[in-house]
């Protein structure tokens, strides 16, 4: 690996320092350069169950699957709220193109998108998968 500063080879184990807000990895020489060295904190991993704010169980994630009228249940409660396919997206931090995709059911939402338009239509989008 080489210094991000100078380009020359770096022997041992890099280092990480802080220069105008930007991480680089720098041999020993260059790392007095930095304002200080950045230790990395370990990337914490979430569930899905940890990133659901409504505190369904996983068991339940398991349990459930979006409704296969979905688009027009979208597409419906968008139009009754007087909102277009443009508002709803910036309603749900999404695309328009995104919207567009789901209401002519080209594409289906994955459980946080359904749960974010449900939040932001007041509809449900989910039904208890029947086992055969």
């Amino acid at each position: 690996m080489n210094c991000e500063i100078c380009g020359k080879r770096i022997e041992g184990k890099p280092r990480k320092v802080m220069i105008d807000n930007s991480i680089l990895e720098v041999c020993a020489s260059c790392a007095n350069l930095g304002e200080r060295e950045v230790k990395e904190k370990p990337r914490e991993r979430y569930s899905v169950r940890q990133q659901i704010s409504r505190g369904i169980s996983k068991i339940d994630l398991e349990e459930m699957e979006v409704v296969s009228d979905y688009a027009s249940i979208i597409r419906k409660a968008r139009e009754r709220m007087g909102l277009s396919q443009d508002d709803l997206a910036q309603k749900v931090n999404e695309k328009a193109s995104v919207i567009r995709l789901i209401e002519s059911g080209k594409m289906k939402p994955n459980f946080m998108m359904s749960k974010k338009l449900e939040h932001a239509l007041r509809v449900d989008l989910f039904t208890m998968i029947e086992e055969e």
